[in-house]
């Protein structure tokens, strides 16, 4: 049994309920639509945020009506944003293959996930919690105020590691601290310190996911890892490694990575490669993973709120997401 089959039996019987749920919000009478929402059920990734809200429902007491609808609505939002960012970032590989915008171009890409935005809408009556419902408003608005301030800071490596840790915070960790929180308040047992510590937990499991995400654009392993190394480069997105290896950097080094980023022209595979190696040569990947290991131990601490093997589950998973080799 492989690892993330593991962190699931505690909610074995649970996770295959939600997935026939995950496969019916995805139905309709749209033969182009049909297409493409076959292509993104086949493409649906780890799945570790419905788990995650499943377990941490579980570990509070039960798994309720409401965390079903709660996990498949975040999930359905999940997997909206990935297709609309890869329209924006003009991707062309998502999770090994070929993006949805790839595919069947950024038209059909839109409005496809305007469909399921659609469904989310209607979904979202379901959850019943107003906490929960709230949360997942909110949620909306964090992860495009992530997007846009990384936009904003696209081809500058001389920010912040704070302002990074709010991109990240925005555009990735909050998805997994409202699935946490979601999963205790569906409970219907867990009081606000129980709920807010879980929350707490996912932001910093999120984190870390994105850090070790970042890590990957630095690896050399791209085929194992779904996408090209080097990817963020060739987008002019700048990361965790970058920026420490910046920071490290030779004031003529810093005026070369300046000029091939603030220039308007793409990259070619040299400057790529060369970006890349100077990561490397300044230990901007030891350096991410040390702050990664940061997060990962906050996280723990976060656990002590809840107990069982559903707790067990929990903290696999962070183990999982912080030792991922993809």
């Amino acid at each position: 049994m492989d690892k993330l089959s593991q962190i699931k039996v505690p909610v074995k019987e649970e996770f295959a309920r939600y997935e026939a749920m995950y496969d019916d919000a995805f139905s309709t009478t749209n033969p182009l639509l049909k297409q493409v929402y076959s292509r993104v059920r086949e493409r649906k990734g780890k799945q570790l945020r419905p788990v995650m809200l499943l377990l941490a429902a579980k570990a509070c007491g039960e798994v309720t009506e409401s965390s079903y609808y709660s996990a498949l609505v975040l999930e359905l939002l999940h997997n909206t944003t990935l297709i609309h960012d890869d329209v924006v970032d003009e991707a062309q590989i998502r999770r090994g293959q070929q993006s949805i915008n790839k595919e069947f171009g950024n038209k059909v890409a839109v409005l496809a996930g305007d469909y399921l935005l659609a469904q989310i809408f209607w979904l979202t009556n379901s959850i019943g919690d107003r906490r929960i419902i709230k949360a997942v408003s909110e949620l909306g608005k964090e992860l495009s105020d992530g997007e846009i301030l990384q936009l904003m800071h696209t081809g500058n490596p001389d920010f912040a590691v704070q302002k990074y840790i709010e991109v990240i915070t925005k555009k990735t960790a909050v998805l997994f601290s409202t699935c946490m929180y979601a999963g205790a308040v569906s409970s219907g047992k867990a009081d606000e310190k129980t709920c807010e510590a879980l929350r707490s937990f996912g932001n910093d499991l999120g984190v870390c996911f994105q850090m070790k995400d970042d890590i990957f654009d630095y690896s050399y392993n791209s085929e194992q890892i779904g996408k090209p190394v080097g990817n963020d480069i060739r987008e002019k997105k700048i990361t965790l490694p970058l920026i420490y290896a910046y920071a490290a950097a030779s004031q003529s080094e810093k005026e070369t990575v300046d000029t091939m980023l603030k220039g308007e022209e793409n990259l070619t595979e040299e400057q790529v490669k060369w970006v890349v190696e100077l990561v490397r040569k300044h230990k901007g990947v030891e350096r991410t993973d040390e702050k990664m290991k940061e997060y990962q131990a906050s996280a723990m601490e976060k656990l002590d709120v809840v107990s069982g093997e559903c707790r067990d589950s929990l903290a696999e998973t962070l183990k999982y997401v912080a030792e991922r080799d993809k």
